[in-house]
C-alpha cells in the first residue's frame, strides 16, 4: 500500500461542513477564521432581517448574519449545537449563525461537481460546487461564504447603530490575526465531562468514525486501523488511553487525524466542541503530577474567569517510543538506523493479511492489495456479466466491478446484512470490490506458518484460487490465503 499520510496533493480541498435546516453546506477552511459558541447578541434596530445582531469578540464588534434567514429558510431558536462561523470578509470579521458544525474534511476536487443553475434555498451565485460523498447519498453544497456574507450596507448600518460603543469598538471589526496579544488556536473536544484541546496546526482533519479493523496483540488503547486515502491510519481511543469508562460510538463521536511527530494517527473523542483562539497569557503550565502527565499536558487554559478549564494536550507525547513500536508496522513510519532495519527484517519474515469470512471458512488477502474496506453500497446490475459479478458500484465517482465470492466459490446465496463488507483490492492498477460476509481483522504472523495448498481443499473451492494456507494456534485456526491474480483473472 502507499505510505505517508502526509502526502496531501494539490487536488484536494479542506472544508468545514455545517447544517442549515436539513441541508449540509461546506466552507473552505481558509475562509473560516474560527468557530465559536453563540455569545450574547445585541439586536440592531432597523437592520435587515438576516442580520441577527452584533456581539463582542475580544473587544471588537462582530456583526452576525443568520445563515437560515440569509438563505430563505425559516428562522430557528438557537440551542446547544448552534455555532458561529467567523469569516474573513475583505479583511473584516463577520459571523454566520449555523445550526450545527459537522466536521472538518479533506476531499479530492474530483468529487466536486459544478452546481446546478437552480438549487433549493440557495442562490447559485453563492455556490462554487456540490460535493458528492458516500456514493452520492450525502451531498454537501460548497458555499462561497465570503460572497454570501458580503452584504452591501450591512456593515455601515451596524457601525451607525454601534456609534455609542466604547472606544475599543470604534473600528467595527479588526482582523483577528492582528490582535495585539498572542493567541493560540485550538481544536477543543470532550472526553466524558472534561474538555481537552490540541493545537490546530497539529490537526490535519476531523472525520466521522469509519469502519475500524481490529488488530490483535496491540495495546488496549489501540482501537484498530482505518483506511484513509490508501493509507492505514492507527486509531487511538483516548477514553481507553486515559483509563475512562468506555462509551458507545454515536453521531457525535469523531476522529481527529493528528500529527504525532514522527507519524500520523487518529484519536477518537466523544465530541468536537469548537475551534477557538485563546490568549497565550491565560494558558498556565500543567501541574507536575508525574513526569509522564507533565509531558502529555502542554498547558491548561482558564476561560470565563476560571469556570471553563481546557486541558491542552501535546500529541507527540501521547504515545511513547516503546508503545509506538507495537503499531509502527501498521503506520508505515519507522525510525532510521538499526531499528528500521530490524522492523524491515521482521516484515520480510511476516505476512500481513486482511482476514474475512465466507460461509464458515476464514480467508485472507495480502494487505498490500487492499485499498479500503467499506459497508456494502448500492449495486447496479450489469446485463450479460459473468455469474459471479454482482454488478458495479460507484466509489467516489469511480465505477468499480463488485465480485461476489460466494457466487465464485459456488456457495449458497445469503442476503446482505449489517456485517457484509466490500473490500476494494488493487491488482496491476485495476480496482475491484470483493463482497464478503464479514471482515474479521488485520492479522500479522510469521511466513513459516504458511503452507502450500493441497490439491483438494476441504472447503470445496478451486485450489487455483488459493496461494497458501496459514495454520495458527497449533493448526486449530486455518486461513486460506487467496491469490488475487487468479480471483481477478476475469479482468
Amino acid at each position: 500500500m502507499a505510505t505517508g499520510i502526509n502526502n496531501a496533493i494539490v487536488t484536494e480541498r479542506q472544508l468545514v461542513t455545517f447544517l442549515l435546516g436539513e441541508d449540509e453546506f461546506g466552507a473552505d477552511i481558509m475562509d473560516v477564521k474560527e468557530i465559536i459558541r453563540v455569545p450574547d447578541i445585541t439586536k440592531v434596530p432597523n437592520a435587515p432581517n438576516y442580520l441577527e445582531g452584533a456581539c463582542n469578540l475580544r473587544g471588537n464588534v462582530l456583526p452576525i448574519i443568520d445563515g437560515r434567514t440569509r438563505f430563505n429558510l425559516e428562522r430557528k431558536s438557537k440551542d446547544e449545537t448552534s455555532r458561529i462561523l467567523v469569516i474573513d470578509v475583505e479583511g473584516k470579521a463577520t459571523g454566520m449563525l449555523v445550526d450545527k458544525v459537522s466536521e472538518v474534511i479533506r476531499v479530492a476536487t474530483d468529487n466536486i461537481e459544478e452546481p446546478p443553475h437552480i438549487v433549493k434555498n440557495v442562490d447559485s451565485d453563492y455556490l462554487n460546487g456540490v460535493l458528492k460523498l458516500n456514493n452520492g447519498t450525502r451531498l454537501v453544497m460548497i458555499l462561497d461564504v465570503v460572497r454570501a456574507l458580503n452584504v452591501n450596507g450591512t456593515v455601515k448600518q451596524l457601525k451607525k447603530n454601534q456609534a455609542q460603543s466604547s472606544q475599543n469598538n470604534s473600528t467595527l471589526v479588526k482582523n483577528v490575526s492582528a490582535d495585539s496579544i498572542d493567541v493560540e488556536q485550538l481544536v477543543s473536544f470532550l472526553l466524558d465531562k472534561e474538555e481537552y484541546a490540541i493545537g490546530i496546526m497539529k490537526v490535519k482533519e476531523i472525520i466521522r468514525v469509519p469502519q475500524v479493523v481490529k488488530i490483535p496483540n496491540c495495546e488496549a488503547y489501540i482501537e484498530g486501523v482505518v483506511s484513509l486515502r490508501d493509507n492505514l491510519l492507527p486509531i487511538i481511543n483516548l477514553r481507553t488511553y486515559f483509563g475512562m469508562e468506555q462509551m458507545e460510538i454515536d453521531d457525535h463521536t469523531r476522529i481527529l487525524v493528528i500529527d504525532m511527530g514522527s507519524f500520523s494517527a487518529g484519536i477518537m473523542v466523544d465530541k468536537i466542541s469548537e475551534v477557538l483562539k485563546v490568549p497565550t497569557n491565560i494558558i498556565q503550565p500543567p501541574p507536575k503530577f508525574s513526569s509522564q502527565s507533565g509531558e502529555q499536558l502542554k498547558g491548561i487554559a482558564k476561560l470565563n474567569n476560571g469556570k471553563r478549564m481546557i486541558l491542552i494536550l501535546e500529541p507527540s507525547k501521547l504515545v511513547s517510543e516503546d508503545e509506538l513500536s507495537a503499531i509502527s508496522g501498521v503506520n508505515g513510519t519507522h525510525k532510521q538506523g538499526n531499528e528500521e532495519r530490524g522492523i524491515t527484517t521482521q516484515l520480510i519474515e511476516e505476512e500481513q493479511l486482511v482476514t474475512f469470512k465466507i460461509d464458515v471458512e476464514e480467508y485472507g488477502v495480502k494487505i498490500a492489495n487492499v485499498q479500503e474496506i467499506n459497508r456494502m453500497p448500492e449495486v447496479t446490475k450489469v446485463p450479460r456479466a459473468p455469474y459471479f459479478i454482482e454488478g458495479i458500484v460507484n466509489l467516489r465517482g469511480n465505477v468499480i466491478p463488485a465480485l461476489d465470492l460466494r457466487k465464485l466459490f459456488s456457495f449458497p446465496q445469503k442476503p446482505v446484512t449489517d456485517a457484509t463488507r466490500i473490500i476494494i483490492v488493487d491488482f496491476n492498477g485495476k480496482r475491484t470490490g470483493i463482497v464478503v460476509d464479514s471482515v474479521l481483522e488485520v492479522l500479522r504472523f510469521e511466513k513459516n506458518l504458511i503452507e502450500s495448498p493441497p490439491d483438494i481443499l476441504s472447503s470445496g473451492i478451486d485450489s487455483d484460487y488459493v496461494e497458501g494456507v496459514g495454520k495458527l494456534e497449533g493448526g486449530k485456526r486455518i486461513i486460506l490465503i487467496l491469490d488475487i491474480s487468479k480471483v481477478l483473472s476475469f479482468s
